[in-house]
């Protein structure tokens, strides 16, 4: 003999999911919505650009805090690197740029605001030469490493870190008249943050501009013992 449940009783569970599936759907697709238009909004789908989600939590860079200043001298203590060796590494700078000043006497080098290296490297035009290399048919990204490595001391890297930088970019524009270069830093093969450099030739093979952000003045060697666990 089979139990038989009344109608309403059979109904009760289907009622039950309806409902569950009616105020699901009341969270999720609101939410759903506004990632879409935040997605819309930033530019996500179209191009990649790192935005702060929160108003109340922006972006927040160590190295242009003025107010930090004792903090990153301790965090340079625990690394044994003083303050000596610093300057060391500024002064390597200057004398960098003064030795690729006396072969292109129109050299103009600017300085970024956080961790004063060397940004733009290039010569200004109007005053004459307009180009940091000869014209040349080698690869793009040999002519700035060759160059980086022969002003190793203006990008504050040895030349064997300079040969261990990764070709990231190397194209020309639909014109055909200007190429471009990019190159990136790695440590034990991890990315140093914002640790590139760029660079645009002319069609003849002239480089004409570099933009260094490369990360200088760091031993590898002192890091392999404890970067691979990070």
């Amino acid at each position: 003999m089979k139990f038989i449940a009344p109608v309403k009783a059979r109904r009760r569970p289907i009622l039950t999911l309806i409902v569950l599936a009616f105020v699901t759907a009341l969270v999720i697709i609101p939410t759903r919505f506004r990632s879409e238009a935040t997605a819309r909004s930033t530019g996500e789908g179209l191009f990649s650009r790192t935005v702060s989600q929160q108003i109340d939590l922006p972006n927040y860079d160590i190295r242009s805090d003025k107010q930090a200043v004792e903090r990153i001298e301790g965090f340079r203590s625990s690394l044994g690197r003083s303050a000596v060796e610093i300057a060391d590494i500024r002064g390597g700078f200057v004398e960098g740029e003064k030795a690729l000043a006396e072969r292109i006497p129109t050299l103009h080098v600017e300085y970024n605001s956080d961790i004063r290296i060397p940004e733009v490297i290039a010569p200004e035009a109007p005053l004459g030469k307009a180009s940091l290399t000869r014209a040349s048919s080698a690869k793009r990204s040999d002519v700035l490493k060759n160059f980086l490595a022969e002003n190793n001391e203006l990008v504050g890297m040895r030349g064997s870190q300079v040969s261990e930088l990764k070709v990231f970019a190397d194209y020309t524009n639909p014109d055909g008249n200007l190429s471009f270069v990019e190159l990136n830093q790695e440590i034990n093969g991890i990315p140093v943050f914002r640790g590139e450099v760029k660079a645009a030739f002319t069609k003849n093979g002239e480089m004409g501009r570099v933009i260094n952000n490369l990360a200088p003045g760091i031993d590898y060697e002192a890091l392999s013992s404890d970067f691979g666990d990070a």
